[in-house]
């Protein structure tokens, strides 16, 4: 049975990001109207995302821009971690590149790209994810700080025409992804014996299109 918190902290995210989703395609018709003010629908995002895994939150929405003819997006995600899932409510944020190495067009309601590859920055708040050496430990007793990592990953993605012919939006990925943090690479590399399955992670998702 799905947890009760569990269930509300999902339709909090889901709301959110459909509400950036209508919002800004609001803004972009209204001012698609004016012509003096279309010069700034360029700063409006060019999709929306949320996502479950992938090692940015159990739930992440986010929000972000392409470029290079779609050849490149940046998304900015906010995570979320339920307590029933880790040892405490975590919130984070993730900044990441997505690189779209390979575009295969497969009708006019469907194009494939089977070879993301992307670079992140995650950082989780807390008091025990620290950033900076706490004073009680001593000098360089850590190498690396819990609340900032950064990781690669790989995936695919399917974009396709659905929600288009009734919404304001141009289309819809399905995207999955399969990633590692540099500490887990670096781990990995001291310690051999670690099993890859706790160094890689997992996610998918969805994006919707402006």
């Amino acid at each position: 049975m799905i947890n009760l918190k569990l269930r509300h902290w999902t339709f909090k995210i889901v709301l959110i990001i459909s509400l950036l989703h209508f919002i800004s395609f609001d803004i972009y018709s209204q001012e698609s109207q004016n012509t003096d003010s279309a010069k700034y629908k360029k700063y409006l995002p060019d999709y929306v995302k949320m996502q479950f895994g992938g090692g940015i939150g159990f739930i992440s929405a986010g929000i972000g821009y392409v470029f290079f003819k779609d050849k490149l997006d940046i998304t900015y995600f906010y995570g979320y971690i339920p307590k029933s899932v880790s040892i405490d409510d975590l919130h984070s944020v993730s900044l990441q590149l997505t690189a779209k190495l390979i575009r295969v067009k497969v009708n006019k309601n469907i194009e494939l790209m089977p070879l993301n590859f992307g670079w992140f920055i995650h950082h989780t708040f807390g008091n025990e994810y620290w950033i900076k050496l706490p004073s009680h430990y001593p000098e360089k007793y850590y190498w690396w700080a819990p609340g900032r990592n950064a990781g690669i990953f790989l995936g695919g993605e399917v974009k396709t025409k659905l929600l288009s012919d009734f919404t304001p939006a141009s289309g819809t990925a399905f995207y999955v992804r399969m990633g590692s943090r540099g500490l887990y690479l670096a781990s990995k590399f001291g310690n051999s014996s670690i099993p890859l399955k706790d160094i890689v992670e997992f996610g998918f998702g969805v994006a919707i299109y402006r």
